[in-house]
């Protein structure tokens, strides 16, 4: 797979679930969420192909469309959490409700501005012209796969494996919400980036994704119990219905959930800091595989070249000299003995 080819996966998945999102699906938003994260990844890379100002260009309106998206998932993670809680503090469902109910209104209102803003950047139609002009010339294949984006892609890896196990080692063994999220922040730059190097060739596929995905998802569902207690704790403030000793409760059972999450975080460090090493060992040792298939590739551009060359020297020649050089190859192949 190009880098050409894991771009059009994205733009069509986005193009996928525009509609999905525009109804407001859960899901859709999820998966056009991720698809977003993934493009953005890629497009820094694609300069060899288009024009820097288009790829800037767009690279901001897929990172507008990010937060967007994003800001809708956050509130549907929460409202999935609060629903869970419901059930499981029949006692403070009252004023677990009154929390829900407040964030489905924030919702509706952060889809409205989803909506109007997709129309005020004109998404869908970015979408179609960029999803028409993707290919970007199919004919500079070479340079789709052992163009200079991929020293790019591996100097980006290199620095993100660092700064994942910086973040990881910042965050310490004592519990630090942001140092935390940090943490999670650097390790997903590192997986998504990593995805897009095996997906394209640049390394071999390692099962230190693995990891760096598990990683990924703990500390995201650790983030957003956080970001709930916040929640509740505003919720309580500025609403009188709500009372207090409930919110008190839920959070003493998310604040323990929490608490095994980091736990089991901790037990991971290791594996994050060696998955790093791992990747970072990787990046500079081409495998089998992509050795091969740039051996196979330059053999048959040189082949080619070589075909073309002959082809404009016998147009240039004539028919005597194209008859000669036929001459000269035919006693090579007569030359041997007859069969009968």
């Amino acid at each position: 797979m190009t880098l050409i080819d894991v771009f059009q996966r994205e733009i069509a998945t986005i193009r996928t679930h525009y509609d999905g999102v525009l109804d407001g699906e859960c899901g859709s938003i999820h998966d056009a969420r991720i698809a977003t994260r993934r493009t953005r990844e890629v497009l820094p890379l694609t300069h060899q192909w288009q024009r820097r100002e288009h790829a800037d260009q767009l690279y901001e309106t897929v990172k507008c469309m990010g937060r967007s998206l994003g800001r809708v998932r956050d509130v549907d993670v929460r409202i999935q959490l609060l629903r869970y809680l419901e059930a499981r503090i029949p006692h403070a469902a009252p004023s677990i409700v009154l929390v829900r109910q407040r964030d489905e209104h924030q919702r509706l209102l952060l889809m409205r501005k989803l909506v109007k803003r997709f129309e005020r950047l004109g998404v869908q139609r970015e979408l179609v012209n960029v999803a028409a002009l993707a290919p970007w010339r199919r004919r500079s294949i070479w340079t789709a796969r052992i163009g200079p984006w991929r020293e790019q892609l591996r100097r980006s890896i290199d620095a993100r494996a660092t700064a994942a196990a910086d973040a990881v080692t910042h965050a310490t063994g004592v519990y630090f919400p942001k140092r935390v999220h940090a943490a999670r922040i650097e390790i997903k730059k590192l997986r998504y980036a990593t995805e897009i190097a095996v997906e394209t060739g640049v390394i071999g596929d390692i099962a230190s994704l693995r990891t760096l995905k598990k990683s990924q998802d703990l500390l995201g569902d650790l983030h957003d119990r956080q970001t709930l207690i916040d929640e509740l704790r505003d919720a309580a403030a500025r609403d009188a219905r709500i009372d207090p000793t409930h919110i008190a409760l839920v959070e003493q059972v998310v604040a323990a959930d929490i608490a095994d999450r980091h736990a089991r975080f901790l037990e991971r460090r290791a594996q994050i800091y060696a998955a790093a090493e791992a990747i970072r060992a990787e990046l500079w040792r081409p495998s089998t595989a992509v050795r091969a298939a740039a051996v196979a590739g330059a053999i048959a551009v040189i082949t080619g070249l070589e075909a073309r060359r002959r082809w404009r020297a016998g147009q240039k020649s004539g028919p005597a000299v194209r008859d000669a050089e036929v001459a000269v190859r035919v006693p090579i192949v007569l030359d041997q003995p007859i069969g009968r």
